[in-house]
């Protein structure tokens, strides 16, 4: 694109040799945007054309009429995001389970090299230690458990610092796992005095767990124990009997059936179809030192993600993913989450091509069951304004504007309802829901 300087006039000054004259007021601010003037410019090269071009149909109906067959706001925003990045090396952390392929693919699809990024990825063990090494500086961005960007955005635990979650990573994901001992006791209301592992005590998954564990009428504070387990370590203490089952990310559910440890007594979706189970994430004061490597790396995973997303592009994953850089896991192991063909360990064989999936778009309505929550269990010790963390944690616009303008559809932004064990919450009514399921006292 020419310089701003010369006599084309890129960014907002006139263009001479397409200057109107005084019969055409209106063209100048008709035609200031670059990208519309690059697009008259590259149509007509000569500058007499042009202006008889101009002046017989005028800049706007040219504009409109490229509209029909180009993406011309599409291309206005990229003109104006594409900017020298502040930074081109980044470390990001991702967790060994299969939410994190979005981040992945990342690199293997060149998302990153394409928007000038190197990106090293670091793999972490555990939630609270790739939590902090947000918090210390040492990520730049990172996978993360839902809600913890919201609880630490919240102050949930004494440390506060703004965190964005740019996309979720995945949808389900996850499965309910009992050990082979229980085969026989799958009724949730006998489950008095079980021990389950869960990977962080703010997590998705043991605000799933105690919500299912209520509904069968246990009390999820008194009649069961928790314990906090890396997601690698979950078989290992399901098979040397320290736990009696774990609510866990793929693929130790899976793979603890096929070491004969456990069997799925349901998968995640079973409970809440379209959960959010990881996001991606980095912090606020990162984003505003970094504003044009944050778009250049949103644009990646978003692009990644949608990649992912479709089951026709999975094909030959699972062996990528099962390397030791990576998760480590049988491939045969991670096939079956990402195809959604799996065995049970109880003798049947299941398909489910929705177990996992990969849409980036963060709902506010998830975000708010999910701190109405920690509400409900006194994890958060007094109420905040959901609806408004919600929307200052999830960047729903953004996404959604990226999303178009990678040619995918985006979902309406806004406050919806959530389908949770078979009944729908309004998340435009937190306060109804929390004075409908607190326990009295």
């Amino acid at each position: 694109m020419t310089d701003a300087s010369d006599d084309h006039g890129f960014g907002g000054k006139r263009c001479r040799c397409c200057e109107p004259g005084p019969a055409q007021p209106g063209f100048e601010a008709a035609i200031s945007d670059q990208v519309e003037q690059a697009l008259l410019h590259g149509l007509f090269p000569q500058p007499v054309l042009r202006r008889e071009v101009l002046r017989k149909v005028g800049a706007s109906a040219i504009i409109g009429a490229l509209s029909s067959i180009l993406p011309i706001e599409t291309l206005k925003a990229i003109a104006q995001e594409r900017k020298p990045l502040e930074k081109t090396k980044l470390a990001v952390g991702f967790l060994p389970i299969t939410c994190a392929v979005p981040l992945i693919y990342g690199e293997k699809l060149g998302s990153y090299s394409k928007e000038g990024l190197e990106v090293s990825l670091q793999k972490i063990a555990g939630i609270a230690l790739i939590r902090d090494k947000m918090l210390n500086g040492e990520l730049d961005v990172s996978q993360q458990v839902m809600p913890v960007p919201l609880t630490m955005t919240a102050g949930l635990g004494g440390n506060v610092q703004s965190i964005k979650v740019l996309t979720i990573l995945n949808q389900n994901g996850n499965s309910l796992v009992l050990a082979n001992k229980h085969r026989e006791n799958r009724d949730p209301r006998n489950w008095k005095g079980f021990t389950f592992a869960v990977p962080f005590e703010q997590s998705h998954q043991t605000l799933q767990l105690r919500n299912y564990l209520a509904a069968a009428g246990l009390d999820p504070d008194q009649d069961v124990k928790y314990r906090i387990v890396p997601p690698t370590e979950y078989v290992a203490s399901l098979r040397v009997g320290s736990i009696d089952g774990f609510f866990g990310g793929e693929p130790g559910g899976q793979r603890a059936v096929y070491e004969g440890a456990g069997f799925i007594h349901l998968i995640s979706k079973e409970i809440w179809d379209g959960h959010p189970c990881c996001s991606v994430t980095a912090s606020e004061s990162w984003i505003q030192q970094n504003p044009n490597t944050f778009m250049a790396f949103y644009r990646a995973i978003i692009a990644a993600s949608l990649h992912v997303s479709k089951p026709e592009n999975r094909v030959g994953m699972a062996k990528v993913l099962s390397e030791p850089q990576y998760l480590n896991a049988p491939e045969v192991v991670i096939e079956q989450v990402l195809g959604g063909t799996y065995a049970d360990g109880l003798g049947s064989i299941k398909k489910d091509p929705r177990r996992v999936d990969y849409q980036p778009f963060p709902q506010y309505s998830a975000a708010v069951w999910l701190m109405t929550q920690l509400r409900r269990w006194n994890m958060l010790k007094e109420d905040v304004d959901y609806k408004v963390l919600a929307e200052k944690v999830m960047l729903a616009t953004d996404a959604a504007r990226i999303m178009r303008e990678q040619g995918a559809s985006a979902p309406v932004v806004g406050f919806g309802s959530e389908r949770i064990l078979g009944k729908d919450f309004d998340s435009n009514k937190p306060q109804e829901y929390l004075a409908s399921v607190r326990k009295p006292g």
